[in-house]
């Protein structure tokens, strides 16, 4: 299976994916190491929603959720029409019944590369009622740390099976005869957007990832912005893990790794003087979906 391996080596400053709220407290995600080394992390799940916008202005459509069992918030799960529901998965539940898809786009979260003392910022809430004066303090941790997120594209993109389907409103046959998927056979049944499309999704996917950044979800108290410095890319069938080495100034640097006449490596790209090209991307998502390099 064709994939598109990525390391991506990027500052996160602050709080910007809180934890539990212990006592008066805001805690920050982290891990702690079997010698009591502290790694702050920021979740896939944090990250993805960023990406969510992100989509929108590119003029996609995105999961707006239905009210599912027990009046929950749910997955739609219309991957064809949703492009979130395509490249990040779903897991549709109703009833007994459940139809998951797994990502065809698989992140880890960004895990701090070293030790990271964690701070404390202090803050109030402040009453709005006139005539009431006393805030109430709390506290957040926040820390400053250059993380690693790794990421791999598989061809799955805009391609789904009947194990998927739900029983949304909209059929996936009716999406066929409007041209807008097509349906093979030959192997099992398969339901695949036009390869046009999914190299459109798969090319914005990128661009989002290396050039334009996102929000981090807590940005109404602490806005965060995503602030690359490397990454390298590896375009193959192969789960090399490119990511592994980089120097004092968090840059990558070139593995040692054998590319054959159908793999590519790019990068690795300094980030902080430089984006991804968009040539660099359009080969990278059109091989994905195709098989061929973009000439």
């Amino acid at each position: 299976m064709r994939k598109i391996v990525i390391g991506l080596l990027t500052r996160v400053s602050g709080n910007v994916n809180a934890n539990e709220i212990e006592g008066d407290r805001i805690r920050i995600k982290k891990l702690v190491s079997i010698d009591g080394e502290t790694y702050p992390f920021v979740s896939a799940r944090a990250v993805k929603r960023g990406i969510r916008e992100k989509f929108v202005e590119w003029g996609f459509e995105v999961d707006q959720f239905r009210i599912g069992e027990g009046e929950k918030l749910a997955d739609s799960g219309d991957p064809i029409k949703y492009v979130d529901n395509d490249l990040f998965g779903y897991l549709y539940i109703k009833g007994n019944r459940q139809r998951p898809r797994v990502s065809p786009i698989s992140m880890s979260p960004i895990i701090a590369v070293k030790h990271t003392p964690i701070e404390i910022d202090f803050g109030g809430r402040f009453p709005k009622e006139i005539g009431e004066t006393n805030p109430t303090p709390f506290e957040i941790e926040v820390a400053d740390f250059i993380g690693l997120m790794k990421v791999v594209i598989t061809e799955r993109c805009g391609i789904f099976t009947e194990s998927e389907k739900t029983d949304q409103i909209k059929k996936w046959d009716e999406y066929v005869k409007e041209n807008k998927v097509q349906k093979e056979t030959r192997n099992k049944a398969l339901y695949v957007l036009e390869d046009e499309e999914r190299i459109k999704r798969v090319t914005a996917f990128l661009e989002i990832l290396f050039n334009e950044g996102w929000a981090y979800p807590r940005r109404a108290n602490y806005f965060a912005m995503a602030e690359h410095f490397s990454a390298i890319v590896y375009c193959g069938e192969k789960l090399y893990p490119v990511w592994k080495n980089f120097d004092e100034n968090y840059q990558f640097t070139q593995p040692n790794i054998l590319i054959e006449d159908r793999e590519k490596l790019f990068g690795p790209y300094n980030l902080k003087i430089a984006s991804v090209l968009k040539e660099d991307i359009e080969k990278m998502a059109t091989w994905l979906v195709t098989g061929q390099w973009k000439k």
